[in-house]
Parts: C-alpha cells; structure tokens; sequence
C-alpha cells in the first residue's frame, strides 16, 4: 500500500506535478518527449486529480460532522431542563439558552447585554452581587438561591451555580427552577406543623372529655336531688343535654387528630340527625333551610357523631357563599347504584344527601382541588381556617364506605353530594332491664388521674347505692385491691381509666389485677373511641366501656350488663 508523503514533500511533489502540467499545456517550451513519456506524465495527473478529490470529499465530510456537532450542541444547549447563562464580572449577560430565556421571561435577544440583577427581587440583588464576587474572586464554583421576579407573572424560586472559565473573563452559570422543591419544602413545614397541631388537639380532647365527665357526672348528682318537672330539673336536664352535645366538638377533635374510627350503627337520617347538625350550623345567620326528607328513606350505617360533622361542614361552607341570605336545600333520596355508575361505589343501595346552596359557585378550573388538603377558595383570615374541612368531609364519608362529590355552577350555586351505604338492619333500641336489688350493695373501685373525674363518678356511685374506694393511678389501685382481697371483701367490680398521665394506666394496671384474680370484673374508660382496648374490650381482658362524657343511665346500664343482676346493688 502506498504511504502517504510528509507535508514538505508533498508540496515538493504537487510543484513538480504542477510544472510538469505546465510543460504539457505549453509543449513549445518543454524538451521533446516519448510517447511513453507523455502517458507517464498524463497518469500521474490524472492520480493526482483522484487524490485531490478524495482529499475535497474527507474536508467535506470533516465540515459536515463539525456542522452537526454544533446543531446537536446547539440543541442541547438550548433545550436543556436547566437554564444556561454567561456572566461577565459586572453581571452582564454575554450567552444565554432558551430555557434561561424562558424562565426569566425575556426573549434571548433582548436577554443578551442585559444586567441579570434586575430580574432578581430587590432584596435578592445583595446576595446575588455577592455571590458572583465570590464566584470570580475563589475561581471556584459558588452557588446561590434567588428569586426572579416576571411581570404578571408568579415569582420563581431558582439555584444558581457559577463555574468561572479558564480566561477568567467570565463565568458559566447553570439555573435551575427549584419552585416545586421550595413549595415541597412549605407542604413539609406544614405538615409538621398540622402533627404538632393533631398533638395538640388530641391532648385537648382528653382534657375537655375528662372535663365535660365531671360536668356531666355532677349535673346527674345534683338532678338525683330535685323532684321530676320542677323548673330546676328541667334546667339541669337542658345543661346536660348540652354537655353532651359538646362531646361533638371533641369527636372533632379526635376526628383531625387521630382519625378516628366511626362507629357504625343504623340510623334513619331523615331524623333528627340531620336537622339538628343543620340548626348548630345556621344560628345567628340570615339563611334558612329546607328539608326535603322522605319517610321511608332507608336507614344507613353511619357513625352518627362524625356524620354530624360532615353535614355541619357543608352546611357551614354553604352559609359562608350566601353571606347576603339564601336558601340552603337538603334532600335525601333512595338510590340504587349499578355497575359503572357514578360515584364509583359498589353496586348496591346507598342513601344520597344533596345539600344545595343559591351562592356565587366555584370556577370550573378550581372545582377538581376543592377536597385537597390545605386548598381553599377563600382569603385566609379571621373567619377562614387552613383549607382542611371538606378533606375532613371526604375522608369520613370515604372511611364510611361512601362518596363526596361536588357539583357547582357559576352565578347558580354549588351542590355537595353524600352516598352512604344503606342498611337493611333495624335501629338499635335500648332495652336495659334494671338490674335486681340485692341486700348488699356492690363494691366498686373507680381509678382517674383526675381528681375531680374520680370524686364525681365516686359520688354518683354512691348516690346509686354502691360503696366505692378511689385510687388516683393504676398502682395504687393494684394495692386497694389486693388489700381487699386480703381481708375478705373483694370489690365487685374496678373502673379504670385507660390513659394516666404519670403513672400506670388501665390496661397495665389490669394485667396485674388479673394475675391477683383471674375472676376480676374490670370496665375501662376512656375519650378515645379509636383505641383498641375501646374497640376490642374483651381481648385485653376488660368486661365493658364506659365512653367519656357518659351519663347515670350509661353508667348504670354498664355496670347491669358486667355485674349481673346477682352482683349489683339497689339502684337508685
């Protein structure tokens, strides 16, 4: 194979071949040749033609793999995920890709010799100025965060990284869009704030549980000393009623803080459920509503506290769009839900509550997000909350086997829609016999932590006939009861409450007490419907539950139905 000439000899070569070419064009100047010499000469040119084309055709094809390496640069360049700028030490922008462009929201053109500062918030421009500095100063890489501001546009949080080139003339500096991570980072400090929050309110729970047994407790002592229809009795029955209901609030609370666990039972909802849930939710305001509840609505299993809830949320997010007046419709219908129907439930019969509202309505664009966590259409303030009541809504509906939705109109009004599987069962009735007098009366040992829990629930018990010790935590309610035991007077029946703050709670203090004696007839009390021993009162070894606030008819059907009616004392 033929080896290409060095550089020096083939110019040597292609001036030879070239005053050869001259001879041959102007043979009256050159010496006479053969005829061999002459097609010598003539291949030679012509090889030389062939190597000058192939030399044409590799330069060609060197251009056109340098071209497309430069459209492909270009390319990545330009549509990079991250913006790309190029900085002089003033901050003048000399280079700029598309995606920098875009995210500054300048066209490159007039991007190009453009201060990058004032995109930067005013109180950005310190920090950026001084990192540029750094950046040109170290030669090393140096990174910062800033925020550009776009006219009528939202703001957008980006990192900048400086690398400064080897001339040390300028630097290369890559931004990327770091909003979502920023909004991320906001969400996590929400929610850590929401589980400080759920804390919080689970501790206030048990404390407005425990206080509202203590009202309770003593309401029901002081009725036990008035005489039927007397204006007092009548008073002490209201203010008891509405203990009661303030329980609700607490479910609330517990609701958000621990989700709690509905407790499901037939309800009829064309009673008194929904009527009084709406009432607590319109008082003092300028709308009214109307009912439209048929007789044969089919009952539904539903946790009657937490579905209380949910209409007062609705009912109240209705009053806040009708702020002038209006008429909020409720309506329950029988519906039977086939395959592929909407909402996408089960086949099977559901009850379906429409609570209808005459506001402004909810914008087409914003009607999907109206269930998200922390979403609200409303301005934040004084009346508006975090954007965490219809989430509550729908996920005690979803925890009831049902669905939320939401229908809405501009200018008309907006409609949520509640499906709730129905039930065939029929309502529970509270049939308690009362239990048979004996000569003795029971012993009982009550344990709380709180002093004014332990002295009212003692006292009522008292008031019923029985006689009662008290011990303020689960180890010294372990002593009483072995004392008692070593004497010969065993107690009938010890209620313990399940959570002491600094000593041992109920569940604790039963395992002991069962080791003492396997026979032990405990009932646990408690304000957290959630909690397994609650839930699951038998599998912990407890007899019964007794739910705080509970009142005298509870207390006393409780402790018929663990005792016996061979065991309790007279009643009172």
């Amino acid at each position: 194979m033929k080896t290409k000439p060095n550089l020096s000899s083939a110019a040597a070569e292609l001036r030879r071949r070239a005053e050869e070419r001259l001879r041959a064009q102007h043979p009256e100047n050159a010496p006479a040749r053969s005829e061999a010499d002459t097609q010598r000469l003539l291949h030679e040119l012509q090889v030389h033609q062939i190597e000058l084309e192939m030399q044409n055709e590799e330069l060609q094809q060197a251009r056109n793999q340098l071209e497309a390496g430069l459209e492909k640069y270009s390319d990545l360049y330009d549509f990079a995920p991250v913006g790309y700028l190029t900085l002089d030490p003033k901050g003048t922008v000399r280079e700029a890709n598309l995606t920098s462009a875009s995210l500054l929201g300048i066209e490159r053109a007039r991007l190009v010799t453009r201060r990058f500062g004032l995109c930067l918030s005013a109180a950005d421009q310190a920090a950026f100025n001084a990192f540029l500095a750094r950046a040109f100063e170290r030669k090393a890489r140096e990174s910062c965060e800033v925020t550009i501001h776009k006219e009528g546009k939202p703001p957008v949080e980006v990192r900048l990284e400086a690398g400064v080139a080897a001339s040390g003339r300028e630097c290369r500096v890559a931004v990327t869009d770091i909003t979502e991570r920023k909004q991320a980072e906001g969400h996590l400090l929400i929610l850590s704030k929401l589980e400080s929050t759920r804390i919080l309110a689970g501790g206030i729970a048990h404390d407005f549980n425990n206080l509202l047994t203590v009202i309770v407790l003593n309401l029901e002592m002081a009725q036990a000393r008035t005489h039927p229809g007397e204006e007092l009795d009548s008073n002490l029955e209201d203010a008891k009623k509405a203990a009661l209901v303030a329980h609700g609030l607490t479910r609330q609370l517990i609701t958000f803080a621990k989700g709690d666990a509905p407790v499901l039972k037939p309800t009829r909802l064309s009673g008194a459920v929904i009527r009084e849930s709406v009432r607590l939710a319109l008082g003092g305001s300028r709308v009214r509503c109307e009912f439209l509840l048929p007789d044969d609505l089919w009952l539904a299993e539903v946790d009657v506290d937490q579905i209380g809830q949910v209409i007062r949320n609705l009912v109240l997010n209705a009053r806040e769009a009708m702020l002038q007046g209006g008429v909020i419709t409720v309506q329950g219908e029988n519906v039977v839900l086939g395959p592929q129907q909407e909402p996408p439930l089960p086949p099977g019969d559901y009850v379906r509550l429409s609570i209808a509202d005459q506001g402004s309505g909810i914008a087409k664009e914003v009607l999907p997000k109206v269930f998200d966590p922390y979403f609200s259409t409303k301005e934040r303030g004084d009346q508006k909350g975090m954007g965490l009541g219809l989430t509550i809504c729908h996920t005690i509906v979803q925890q009831h086997g049902g669905a939320l939705a939401v229908e809405s109109e501009a200018g008309v009004g907006t409609t949520f829609r509640i499906h709730l599987p129905a039930s065939r069962k029929l309502p529970e009735e509270k049939r308690v016999s009362p239990p048979k007098a004996l000569p003795r009366h029971g012993r009982i040992l009550v344990m709380d932590d709180e002093e004014a829990v332990k002295r009212g629930l003692g006292g009522l018990l008292r008031l019923m006939g029985h006689t009662v010790d008290l011990a303020g935590d689960g180890q010294r309610a372990i002593e009483l009861y072995q004392g008692a035991q070593g004497q010969g007077r065993p107690f009938d029946a010890v209620i313990l409450d399940l959570t002491v703050r600094a000593g041992l709670g109920g569940q604790q203090a039963l395992q002991a007490l069962l080791k003492i004696d396997p026979a032990v007839k405990a009932i646990v009390m408690s304000g957290y419907t959630a909690d397994p021993v609650v839930l699951e009162p038998e599998r912990y070894g407890f007899k019964g539950v007794l739910l705080k606030p509970f009142d005298a008819n509870k207390l006393r059907e409780t402790l018929a139905r663990v005792l016996g009616p061979e065991s309790t004392g007279k009643q009172q």
